[in-house]
């Protein structure tokens, strides 16, 4: 406890958060998680992102988590310090439980907390802090096996439970780290039995837990995983091939840094440091980073495996070979491309194909090594010095050398060389006191306070090195308009909160797109309530990505393309989405890939935000008495928005259940054509949607929450409301309190036929019916047609 706050004071005394991720994702998500909350209505659709977007299903979101859960209950608005808190006190329950599974193994306290110290601070768990998903999955992994081992010793019904819950919560992480951490529960869960002097009468006396288990365990994550299969199936995520996963193998030379921290620059600050295996330095063949590559854990660490457990033969002790073997294992899988492991299990392995970075198994051989480390620790007090294998010892010590010796070439190649070898020569003396001081007690007693001294030396170089460093720490200032907003940014948001609600009405719900400002505008639409068009986010609702093309991370206007659905701001499909505001870093003339736009009012006009207001943008509601029926999959793959007659219509997908009379008034809309791609280029007002303003009828928004809308409508004629907002699985609509088939109305938005006269329309957001599971179960198995 004492060191996990002496880490957490490093962020706290120097005003520092957890950056990039963290913050400009995750801790939008947890906003928009609690101001839901307490707006009355419930987190699973967010109408802030990408025009709306199905949070129960995203991985990110955190609405599965429930610390923040709880957290958002109680906080309307969090700030980031209690966000990162939340984060990091997820590690300090895994250390915990650590402590405690290494007192029932018989640890001595010193290699207890040596352990728990790795865990929370050890490699790539410190570089990769930002990645909240995977850190709190990986908090909760000693928890689970700790229960794991005391219900399976005990036959405890409860802490099989508490297992169940635990372990549910890492899975429901849905990203590749926790699937190996599931795996992993499972490989002890099975060697716990294979173990026992008697297998079968073991397993058989604890069949009752594991269906308890396995029972509990499917209550739990069914929903949320056939959830997420949903959106993937509906996402604008392609399927990941073998060689562009590759590209995040961790490089060999990273095996340096398992023995010096800063020989490839991994603590330098970003300006002038990282100049081991990324991107940058191997480009084309390397999509990682420091972040992804550090495998500092400890001087006294690295000691311990290289001589006590390698040259002194402990790592194949009773005891130790499965962790040591589940340490090597992840290191090959993390190795990617450098050994057949990851190809072969990417081909064959369930779930494996489904995750782009191979280098994540570095978690894994993290929590391995900590393990580790508290069996040698507590064979070095017991036992005292090992005896070293000479075969095994001069070639440990060859490739010591030998690893230092290429990191420091691999730093020469960029002009570092020397920066590498003045690190290498800072640790030596460390490693010559630690060997000094581990050799020279010979009873127990001292050496348990050998050790005790060793580990509190390395909890604090621990600290001092991979906590608050420059892979996870950065002033909260570059984040604190997220909390509260100041200067320029105040204006930003004053001025596009004012003119956004000046200009809505009963019909009308403008949108934003903010390109350019910088990494934490990127999700600052949720956090203030704006309704956005873009966002951050690597998933989005496939066909809206497809024809709207916001890209993944609009921090730079570079990555803001216009496809020919999608040609300007001022085309149809951005009138439709009621896009009435953008905001850049620069003059929309000098706004790259954009060809062309129309006349826009300057509301703002510098010096580092632009901001506009286009014209003629469409109501959010609207009516047509004329319906075409296409195939809206065929837009969509051909990458085209439907061409219009300049008639009040509506293109109505041909799989969806329209009413006999519909279906007989109704034409055939032209198929997705080279010429109907060119005739849509103008960015002037089209016809279709001038025609939107003289529909048969009215339609205007009652009450509006993003996971239910109502509609008041008052039709000349029997019609059909389009409503435009994203289609998507789980919305369901209500006329008049009856229950109506959902369309799929202009390939990408909802649609419902009304009848003449007034009416009462309710779009609502049930994800959780049994209709919508059932569906998603159904595309799982392949049977949804």
């Amino acid at each position: 406890m004492a060191i996990w706050t002496a880490a957490w004071l490093q962020w706290w005394l120097y005003d520092l958060v957890v950056p990039w991720d963290s913050k400009n994702q995750f801790y939008a998500f947890f906003r928009f998680l609690a101001s839901s909350l307490h707006s009355g209505a419930t987190p699973f659709w967010n109408a802030y992102h990408y025009a709306g977007h199905p949070s129960i299903a995203d991985p990110q979101s955190l609405i599965f988590q429930p610390p923040f859960l709880i957290w958002a209950w109680f906080d309307a608005e969090p700030t980031m310090f209690a966000f990162d808190f939340i984060v990091y006190a997820h590690l300090l329950i895994g250390g915990l439980a650590l402590v405690v599974h290494g007192y029932r193994l018989g640890w001595p306290a010193a290699g207890s907390v040596l352990a728990a110290t790795i865990f929370m601070l050890g490699g790539v768990v410190s570089g990769r802090m930002n990645h909240v998903g995977i850190i709190t999955a990986f908090g909760l992994f000693p928890l689970a096996l700790l229960l794991l081992d005391i219900a399976l010793g005990r036959r405890s019904i409860l802490a099989a439970i508490g297992f169940t819950v635990v372990a549910a919560v890492i899975a429901l992480g849905r990203t590749q780290t926790p699937m190996l951490l599931c795996v992993l529960l499972a490989v002890m869960a099975i060697r716990q039995v294979v173990t026992q002097p008697q297998p079968w009468r073991f397993l058989l006396g604890r069949l009752h837990l594991f269906a308890l288990m396995a029972i509990l365990g499917v209550a739990l994550m069914a929903v949320p995983l056939l959830l997420t299969a949903q959106f993937a199936a509906f996402s604008n995520r392609p399927g990941i091939d073998l060689a562009y996963a590759l590209t995040s193998s961790w490089y060999p030379v990273n095996f340096a840094n398992f023995l010096v921290p800063d020989v490839l620059g991994s603590l330098q600050p970003s300006a002038t440091g990282d100049w081991g295996p990324s991107h940058g330095t191997r480009p084309g063949i390397d999509s990682t980073d420091r972040a992804f590559n550090y495998l500092f854990v400890g001087s006294l660490t690295a000691l311990l495996v290289l001589w006590h457990g390698l040259a002194g033969g402990r790592l194949v002790a009773s005891g130790r070979r499965v962790f040591a073997a589940v340490a090597l294992v992840a290191l090959c899988y993390a190795l990617g491309r450098y050994t057949p492991l990851f190809p072969l299990l990417f081909q064959y392995a369930p779930g494996v194909s489904q995750f782009r970075r191979p280098v994540g198994g570095l978690f894994v051989v993290v929590l391995a090594l900590a393990y580790l480390a508290g069996f040698l620790v507590a064979d070095y007090v017991r036992n005292g010095l090992p005896r070293v294998n000479r075969l095994v010892a001069v070639p440990v010590a060859l490739a010591v050398v030998s690893v230092l010796a290429w990191a420091v070439h691999f730093s020469s190649v960029s002009g570092k060389g020397w920066d590498s070898a003045l690190a290498i020569a800072k640790v030596a003396p460390i490693y010559v006191a630690l060997v000094v001081l581990l050799a020279w007690p010979k009873t127990p007693r001292l050496r348990l306070a050998a050790a005790s001294l060793a580990v509190a030396f390395t909890a604090g170089e621990l600290v001092l090195r991979n906590a608050a460093s420059s892979m996870n720490a950065e002033p909260r200032a570059t984040y604190a308009f997220l909390e509260k907003p100041a200067g320029r940014d105040a204006q930003i948001i004053a001025t596009l909160t004012r003119e956004m609600k000046r200009h809505s009405s009963a019909a009308t719900r403008p949108r934003v797109e903010i390109v350019g400002l910088g990494g934490p505008w990127q999700n600052a639409a949720m956090v203030y309530g704006l309704e956005a068009t873009n966002g951050y986010n690597p998933l989005r609702i496939g066909a809206y990505d497809r024809l709207v093309a916001p890209g993944e991370s609009p921090y730079t206007v570079f990555h803001r393309r216009f496809p020919t659905s999608f040609p300007g701001y001022s085309c149809d499909l951005g009138k439709l989405l009621g896009l009435e505001y953008i905001v850049l870093d620069r003059p929309i003339e000098r706004m790259p890939h954009l060809a062309q736009w129309s006349t826009v009012e300057t509301i703002m006009a510098g010096p580092t935000a632009w901001i506009y207001r286009l014209p003629d943008a469409a109501p959010r509601v609207a009516l047509a008495s004329i319906v075409r029926v296409a195939d809206a999959d065929a837009f969509v793959d051909a990458g085209l928005f439907p061409p219009s007659s300049g008639t009040s219509e509506v293109m109505i997908d041909d799989d969806d259940d329209l009413s006999p009379a519909r279906i007989a008034a109704a034409a055939s809309a032209p198929a997705p054509t080279t010429a109907a791609r060119d005739g849509r280029a103008a960015a002037t007002l089209s016809p279709a949607v001038q025609a939107l303003m003289r529909s048969p009828g009215k339609a205007e928004i009652t009450a509006w929450r993003p996971d239910r809308i109502e509609i008041a409508v008052d039709a000349r004629v029997s019609t059909v409301l389009s409503l435009h907002e994203p289609w998507y699985p789980g919305w369901e609509v209500e006329v008049n309190g009856e229950r109506k088939p959902l369309l799929r109305s202009d390939v990408l938005f909802r649609g419902v036929e009304v009848p003449a006269g007034a009416s009462r329309v309710v779009f609502t957001y049930r994800p959780l019916s049994l209709e919508n599971l059932k569906s998603a179960l159904d595309g799982v198995l392949g049977r949804d047609g």
